[in-house]
């Protein structure tokens, strides 16, 4: 589908890397004094019933239900779910040891106790995946907890969700359980994190201050770029993990971390810069905001693609979809207010 113009204008400048070297020049619209909060998560699947049935089996603190029309699990970060005819790209590909083609959108998951966790569901019949603890593992572990030399609790690992869905469980036995977690990929993670500091209002981490060593407010990463870190381990993949340079932002209710697009260089078989996530398995991430109006005239002024143009989100919402850093989709959604 075409972007559709905001406001009724004909295009609107497309998001890519470009977009996050946004400049400080001053506009006639400010930018709402809300910040955006998690709202819910958006997935395509083959048989919405049964995925709803296999994340409530998961993550039994959550529930089966329905969101603005759509079949829902419902947790602490809702997963919503569109029914299509055919399996959606984004797939995890379990010769490739990873989701192809990766999108911005890397996976969903949970916080909690994580001990023995995977044990219990691969017994349920669940996919649980290996962690390679060096590039020679051939057998891995299914959680980090297992891949030092002295075993502790808990660590992070995943599980391989219907259509595909990469969920990551994290944590440890003080962790509290919440269904909550959002990671995303990116071609330069700290440039993507000053678009949503810029954009959409989310907070950057305290840098520190050079002479004093103390945390001082960040505006914007200054070089954004930043060199790529060599892979660690455990990892999905044999061949290790980038996990830098990677970013940090919190929005609303809680935060998301950014990391490198893995498929670079020599990292993968061949390049494979990221696609975007519409259609995809993982389809979009949504916001809450207060006024959808105010938010629409800001992304207007700064230029931003609109995906989808204002329309009804349920009974009492509304809703707007733009395309973020990285080809991510972004929907913003005002619950009531008019």
């Amino acid at each position: 589908m075409a972007p559709t113009a905001l406001l009724g204008q004909e295009s609107a400048a497309p998001i890519g890397l470009g977009a996050t070297e946004v400049t400080a020049d001053a506009t006639q619209v400010a930018r709402p004094p809300d910040v955006p909060r998690l709202h819910h998560t958006h997935l395509n699947s083959l048989d919405p019933d049964a995925a709803i049935d296999w994340y409530v089996d998961v993550w039994p603190e959550g529930e089966r239900g329905e969101i603005a029309g759509h079949p829902a699990f419902v947790a602490d970060v809702p997963v919503l779910f569109t029914r299509v005819e055919e399996a959606p790209s984004g797939a995890w590909d379990f010769e490739r040891n990873r989701a192809f083609p990766q999108s911005a959108f890397w996976h969903i998951g949970a916080f909690g106790d994580t001990t023995d966790r995977f044990e219990a569901l691969e017994a349920r019949g669940h996919t649980a995946l290996r962690l390679a603890r060096s590039a020679d593992d051939d057998a891995g572990v299914v959680r980090s907890g297992l891949a030092g030399d002295e075993p502790r609790p808990g660590g992070f690992g995943y599980l391989v969700g219907p259509d595909g869905a990469l969920v990551e469980v994290t944590g440890g036995p003080n962790t509290g359980p919440r269904f909550a977690h959002v990671h995303l990929f990116g071609e330069h993670p700290r440039c993507a994190a000053n678009w949503y500091a810029e954009i959409l209002g989310f907070s950057l981490p305290d840098g520190r201050d050079p002479d004093t060593g103390n945390p001082v407010p960040r505006e914007r990463y200054e070089p954004c770029e930043g060199e790529r870190a060599e892979p660690t381990w455990p990892s999905l993949d044999p061949a290790g993990t980038i996990r830098g340079p990677n970013a940090t932002v919190r929005h609303g209710s809680g935060t998301i971390s950014i990391y490198p697009r893995q498929c670079l260089g020599t990292q993968c078989e061949v390049d494979e810069p990221l696609v975007p996530s519409r259609g995809q398995v993982l389809d979009h991430v949504a916001f809450e905001v207060d006024d959808l109006d105010a938010w629409a005239a800001w992304l207007e002024e700064k230029g931003v693609t609109v995906l989808d143009g204002r329309g009804a989100f349920g009974v009492e919402g509304r809703q707007l979809m733009i395309e973020g850093p990285d080809g991510l989709s972004i929907k913003l959604v005002q619950i009531g207010g008019g």
